[in-house]
């Protein structure tokens, strides 16, 4: 009967010991894996922005808006006097006359491609009067491929012969005329250059003579 009791005292005292492990190697357990759990598979994530808005700006600008010959009439001898932008000036024909070396500056200043039309408010017989008189642009990249042809969408694509009149001078156009198909907008490719040429007759108007070209730009 003692051993029966020592034995069943034994075998509680062993249970309970058992037991006790069990307990703490679970919590152990559960503990680690609580902490690494948090600290390893649990991300903390927090957003901020950077906000712009870049609005579309279509916009073109005449940097040099006037050739202005001056005063002088045509010599005597002469049937008319012949002026341009690039610097002719005839002594023999012209008298007093002012000599230019730079023609008109149309710069593309948004940041839009543009399509631009080109036109004077008066012809040469209005300009100047007299017998054949001449009234004359040509036009010319001030900065490789400003201008160029239309692409997908508003792309311009490079095309050396997309800006009109160059070359040789031509009679300006009093109704609006496509000078440039796609005036691009990025520097530094967004400058044209307009040269103006006139000959002006024996028998032209007397007095202050003035012509106005406008430029108009469409965005594509």
């Amino acid at each position: 009967m003692r051993k029966t009791r020592e034995d069943l005292s034994n075998r509680t005292l062993t249970f309970l010991v058992a037991l006790a492990l069990l307990i703490s190697l679970f919590s152990t357990v559960i503990f680690f894996s609580r902490s690494s759990g948090v600290e390893i598979n649990a991300a903390l994530v927090e957003q901020a922005r950077a906000r712009v808005n870049i609005t579309s700006r279509a916009s073109i600008n005449f940097t040099i808006n006037m050739i202005d010959w001056g005063s002088g009439y045509v010599n005597d001898t002469a049937l008319y006097c012949q002026l341009n932008s690039e610097g002719l000036n005839n002594p023999a024909n012209c008298t007093n006359f002012t000599t230019v070396y730079e023609g008109l500056r149309l710069e593309n200043d948004g940041n839009r491609n543009v399509q631009v039309n080109l036109s004077s408010n008066n012809s040469a017989i209005q300009f100047l009067g007299g017998t054949s008189p001449l009234y004359q642009w040509k036009l010319a990249n001030n900065e490789s491929d400003s201008c160029g042809s239309r692409g997908i969408g508003s792309n311009c694509v490079t095309n050396a012969s997309a800006l009109q009149y160059q070359g040789a001078y031509s009679t300006v156009s009093t109704s609006p005329v496509e000078i440039c198909p796609c005036f691009r907008a990025n520097n530094p490719s967004d400058l044209v250059n307009i040269e103006l040429q006139i000959r002006i007759p024996s028998d032209s108007y007397s007095g202050l003579r003035e012509s106005t070209l406008t430029a108009v730009g469409t965005a594509i």
